[in-house]
């Protein structure tokens, strides 16, 4: 018991010592300051490890300096490490009270952060630039660039945990109640000596009269310990404990270290946001408005829509150019798509993609964006108008945002491959309207008396058949683009063409008259079920590579 009782009056010291250390340290403000260091002499940017501070709940101050004024912005890592590439620069590794230790990395030419525009948070000041980041969910990584390529930059850092101050006066109350719970278990467990009878002999007494020892031990209460008192005393000291921590206003989560955020936080980011979407069509409309203007008459020009697009879209918009140039068609309208939400898996390096609903003339659409770098923009490689948007079809709130099931999508573009070849239904898809009515047409085509027959040969548009997959809250939803080339054969007796305006852009030779398609369709793929195609389009692009 005595041993016991020393070992929490210890505990009792370490926690006043701990507690009075950090109340030293913080002070009434819950700010911990570190000493100014100088360092990148020669100018080049300054940035943080992205694990440096990597706390959640506490709210991080940068203060930099240089002398011609210096830039600091804020990023995510995996968007930091793309815009420096291999540049040269310095990287914060650790901040301790009295200074920092850095390290050099890359070999090429230095960046220039302020020319920049993807920083979440950013500024600049003409001698010391402030910025205040709280530390919550989302990853952020520090970059810091003297104005003029001229250093040393000085940085320090201001660290506040709120309510730290109040937990660590809570931590003295708690190591003074231990300590007094010490004080008690030690009075307690002190061991009692038996009452002499009077008369007894002892030693030299031979006297009925007691001793001095027994007359001062007369005045002590002879405390007969219980069974199982040193279990309530504990239980006192705990009661006792915890009050004392209720009173003071603290809660478990205070008395713990801070928690470092997550590794997957720092390591990768989610494509695009939901918050993003509007910023992504805004930015997109600007560049498609230029392409199309470009594209109209008098000039149709092409090279434009590599501002606004690529892949399927792309072929698409240049071959509707020449049409428009062949057939004297005016200039078409400019859509303006609301953004409704986007479907993006997690990423840890550039290029990125993202699947993204919206509205637009009506209609709602889910489109592919892909964004090859940090610098680069958004740019539509194609999409369809959805007859319905089910509810399963949201995108994965609370679950991790990754790829889905690529086999399974890989099994409906098959079933939608076959049907678009043979026009055959069959319970492996379940069809949307526009690519039955596409169907439909050809059948009707190949069944004129003129032609002798028809085939439709499809193909991947890339290299595999499944463009994107991603996991949504009810299974995955996937865009796949097929390659369709529909060749209709005349009869040897009569001479078959395409018909004007047509015959301008259509391929036709020896009586074999040939369309191509790029088929993009979304399918939705639910974990009970059969897979859904919840929209489909056909947008005609040349005949042959």
């Amino acid at each position: 018991m005595r041993w016991g009782a020393a070992a929490l009056a210890v505990l009792g010291l370490l926690v006043m010592l701990g507690a009075a250390v950090v109340a030293g340290l913080v002070g009434s403000d819950d700010t911990i300051v570190t000493e100014p260091a100088r360092i990148g002499g020669d100018g080049r940017p300054v940035l943080t490890a992205p694990e440096l501070l990597a706390y959640e709940g506490v709210s991080i101050t940068l203060r930099a300096s240089a002398p011609e004024g210096v830039f600091v912005a804020t990023a995510h890592p995996v968007d930091v490490a793309d815009f420096v590439g291999d540049s040269s620069r310095l990287r914060l590794d650790s901040v301790t009270s009295t200074g920092v230790r850095s390290e050099e990395l890359g070999s090429g030419p230095p960046v220039d952060p302020a020319s920049a525009d993807f920083w979440t948070h950013s500024l600049s000041g003409p001698e010391t630039a402030e910025l205040t980041l709280v530390r919550d969910a989302a990853a952020a990584q520090w970059v810091i660039a003297p104005l003029a390529g001229e250093g040393p930059t000085t940085v320090s850092f201001a660290v506040t945990r709120p309510g730290l101050f109040r937990t660590a006066l809570g931590g003295l109350a708690v190591g003074v109640l231990l300590l007094l719970v010490a004080v008690e278990v030690l009075l307690r467990s002190r061991p009692t000596r038996p009452r002499r009878r009077r008369g007894s002999h002892t030693g030299s007494h031979t006297s009925g009269l007691p001793s001095a020892a027994e007359r001062i031990a007369a005045f002590v209460p002879n405390h007969q310990r219980p069974v199982g008192g040193s279990r309530k005393l504990t239980r006192s000291g705990i009661v006792v404990t915890v009050l004392a921590l209720t009173l003071s206003g603290c809660t478990p989560a205070d008395l713990l270290p801070a928690q470092r955020a997550a590794g997957a936080l720092a390591t990768s980011k989610v494509a695009l946001a939901d918050t993003e979407v509007p910023e992504l069509f805004a930015s997109y409309r600007a560049r498609l408005a230029r392409a199309v203007k470009a594209a109209s008459p008098p000039h149709y020009r092409e090279g434009r829509w590599r501002l606004a697009d690529q892949g399927p879209a792309l072929e698409s918009d240049r071959f509707g150019t020449r049409v428009a140039r062949l057939t004297g068609l005016g200039r078409q309208a400019v859509p303006n798509h609301r953004g409704l939400t986007a479907y993006s898996p997690r990423f840890e390096a550039y290029p990125m993609w993202s699947l993204v609903a919206s509205r637009a003339s009506g209609q709602t659409r889910i489109d592919l964006f892909t964004r090859e770098s940090v610098m680069s923009p958004w740019l539509r490689a194609g999409g369809s108008a959805l007859t319905e948007l089910p509810d399963g079809v949201l995108p994965a709130a609370g679950r991790p945002r990754q790829a889905g099931d690529s086999d399974a999508a890989a099994a409906a573009t098959v079933a939608w491959r076959d049907y678009l070849t043979s026009g055959e239904r069959d319970d492996r898809l379940d069809l949307d309207s526009g690519s039955r009515k596409w169907r439909e047409n050809i059948a009707d085509l190949g069944a004129r008396a003129m032609f002798r027959s028809a085939s439709v040969t499809v193909e991947p548009a890339g290299r595999t058949n499944v463009s994107r997959v991603v996991s949504i809250a009810d299974g995955a939803l996937a865009l796949v683009v097929l390659d369709v080339t529909t060749r209709l054969v005349g009869r040897p007796d009569l001479r078959v063409g395409w018909a004007p305006p047509y015959a301008k852009y259509r391929a036709s030779r020896g009586g074999v008259l040939a369309l191509r398609n790029l088929a993009v369709g979304v399918v939705h793929l639910p974990e009970q079920g059969p897979p859904q195609l919840l929209g489909s389009s056909f947008s005609e692009v040349p005949v042959g590579r």
